[in-house]
């Protein structure tokens, strides 16, 4: 069995790559609707590129950091970075049936290039 690490690192592989079947199968369905929440956000930031007359710039890394237990749940922060700026996802991560799995999700945190803060609203 993969560790909560490295599941966590592969499943950022998989935002940065939107590899979307890797993505569908670490998602418990809770965190599926998340997903969908998060992703129209991501829709809403590329439109903003878009109507600036700019193509969104793809994610060229990202960083992976463990934070421990909360409950029954693994807390892992996401930074995924492009020249754009960077967007931070917190993730709680659960055991079921020995696979790691994607329990909770949220951005709560994007900057531009620059550092500004984004507006999520």
């Amino acid at each position: 069995m993969a560790s909560v690490e490295e599941a966590a690192e592969n499943f950022a592989k998989d935002l940065q790559t939107q590899n979307l079947a890797g993505l569908m199968l670490v998602f418990t369905p809770e965190a599926m609707m998340k997903a969908m929440t998060m992703k129209g956000q991501m829709q809403a930031r590329a439109a903003e590129a878009i109507a600036a007359g700019r193509r969104p710039a793809p994610i060229t890394g990202y960083n992976v950091d463990l934070r421990g237990p909360e409950g029954e749940d693994q807390v892992v922060h996401i930074t995924m970075e492009s020249d754009d700026g960077n967007a931070e996802i917190v993730t709680r991560w659960r055991e079921i049936d020995g696979v790691w799995k994607v329990n909770d999700m949220a951005l709560v945190s994007a900057t531009n290039a620059d550092g500004t803060p984004v507006d999520l609203g």
